[in-house]
């Protein structure tokens, strides 16, 4: 091989080398994973007699596992954008009730670290909850929904085994303020006139995601 041909195709390798990275412009990311979170809750109630408002707060505790689906598009190098779905269950601390609740957004990511087959990475997580709560008082099943905002910080590794697959493991503090949108007793509705809920919550989760790079 000439020896010009040759210094070429070095180059060209060199060049390959210095710029692959787990994240580009364009480059399309989706992970699918499971969660498991715990968290401090605080719920408000509040009662509307005669145009004074009686309240009580109630600390308490939660656990969460959850199943986030995540997809982003590389808008720079050391950027992307994206949108994600996790529904779940979240158990509260009597373990007395069946829950349901579901968390959604975009969520923007920088590249701290963007290596061919390493990266690390810190994001937000912006949107929107649901909580499905049902339960018994005394003979009485209750059927609450809550929903409202959702908030999210997170940071990250990655582990990209091959082009297409890789290994994604994060760190993320998990936050919600859902107020209540509807009540039932064994069926029927009751009117939410007279009182009001408010539910927030905060905590950390760990996840484990098996990612897919395009």
């Amino acid at each position: 091989m000439p020896i010009r041909s040759l210094a070429v195709l070095l180059a060209l390798l060199t060049v390959q080398v210095a710029t692959a990275q787990f994240n580009q412009k364009g480059t399309v990311h989706l992970s699918i994973g499971i969660a498991g979170g715990a968290h401090n809750t605080q719920t408000k109630q509040t009662l509307h007699i005669f145009g004074v408002d009686l309240s009580k707060t109630t600390d308490s505790h939660a656990a969460t596992v959850t199943f986030p689906i995540q997809v982003g598009v590389g808008l720079a190098d050391f950027f992307s954008m994206g949108a994600f779905l996790e529904p779940g269950s979240y158990l509260d601390s009597s373990v007395t009730h069946s829950n349901s609740i579901v968390l959604y957004g975009v969520e923007p990511r920088f590249y701290l670290v963007n290596k061919e087959h390493f990266a690390w990475l810190a994001g937000l997580q912006l949107g929107g909850s649901t909580l499905h709560i049902t339960g018994s008082q005394g003979r009485d099943k209750t059927d609450a929904r809550y929903s409202g905002s959702a908030f999210g910080l997170s940071t990250g590794v990655v582990f990209q085994f091959t082009d297409l697959i890789g290994l994604q493991l994060h760190l993320r503090y998990m936050a919600a303020n859902m107020p209540l949108r509807q009540y039932s007793v064994n069926g029927n509705s009751v009117s939410q006139k007279d009182f009001d809920a408010v539910l927030h919550t905060n905590g950390v989760a760990l996840q484990a995601s098996l990612g897919f790079r395009f």
